[in-house]
């Protein structure tokens, strides 16, 4: 079964690889018979990523989040899952398989290259509300991915507007207002799923280690970045950002949740959310 998995993953990676450098391609030299290569590429590599999802749980018995590598995988099935429903919904919103394909790519190379061996869960945190908490967690990086994605889309649109490669190769992509709005959905989504992430894990915690709240540093973050992404809808809704500005900004906060799953564990050696304890050899027969 490890080996079955390890081709899968290393299949997922170079397709992920491919489908990347064709979209790169396509977008740089505007070519459009690129971008429909990738998603050719990339619909039967997210099959592939769904098999591994559920070997991976099927395997250890618990949601995919114990490591750098299941959360690579749980977080990547979220963000890629929800291009590919792009891609069949609207082929106009494919464009954020841009940023979606390659950071998918980024997350699963670091997450194979650092721990991918399957851990066993703490006895303490097996738990059905550990389902609950990761879901609204992974949900959120997902539409979070996506509104960067489509923030990046944006920016492209707009710098190629009165020109040739806009009414060629960019004009099958939607307006730069109906791509702003799908942004905006996308934070919204994004921020109440990751208010609902929160929420369970400080009842979850409540039960776990005796309070809602520890100011454990992966807990700060995750508050940060709620934080951050709720001033960006208070800035659009309020102070009337729109535009680059919100663009920008969907852009660029991806980084504070990057930080809150990824960037802690790595700096950080007394937060509460490493769960994995020891090896698990049985689980790699």
């Amino acid at each position: 079964m490890q080996l079955f998995e390890d081709i899968l993953t290393w299949g997922c990676i170079y397709a992920y690889a491919l489908a990347s450098i064709l979209l790169l391609t396509g977008f740089i030299f505007n070519k459009d018979r690129m971008l429909k290569i990738s998603g050719y590429i990339i619909v039967p590599a997210f099959a592939a990523h769904t098999v591994i999802f559920i070997m991976r749980w099927t395997r250890t018995g618990y949601f995919p989040a114990n490591s750098e590598f299941e959360n690579a995988i749980t977080s990547g099935w979220f963000a890629i899952g929800i291009t590919v429903y792009l891609f069949f919904k609207n082929r106009a919103l494919s464009g954020v398989a841009l940023f979606a394909v390659p950071a998918t790519l980024l997350f699963l190379g670091y997450g194979v290259m650092k721990a991918p061996a399957p851990l066993p869960l703490a006895a303490s945190l097996k738990s059905s509300w550990l389902v609950i908490h990761v879901l609204f967690a992974q949900l959120a990086f997902g539409a979070y991915v996506i509104a960067s994605g489509m923030g990046l889309l944006y920016l492209l649109k707009e710098r190629k507007h009165g020109t040739e490669a806009e009414e060629g190769f960019y004009g099958k992509f939607p307006r730069p207002v109906v791509i702003e709005e799908n942004i905006f959905k996308f934070v919204v989504f994004g921020f109440i799923t990751e208010a609902i992430m929160i929420v369970a894990g400080a009842i979850w915690a409540k039960d776990l280690w005796g309070s809602y709240w520890g100011w454990d540093p992966v807990e700060v973050w995750s508050l940060v970045s709620w934080l951050l992404y709720g001033l960006a809808i208070h800035l659009k809704v309020t102070l009337g950002w729109k535009g680059r500005r919100f663009a920008w900004l969907a852009l660029f906060l991806l980084s504070t949740v990057i930080i809150a799953y990824w960037g802690v564990d790595l700096l950080v050696e007394n937060t509460r959310h490493i769960f994995g304890v020891t090896s698990m050899p049985e689980l790699m027969r």
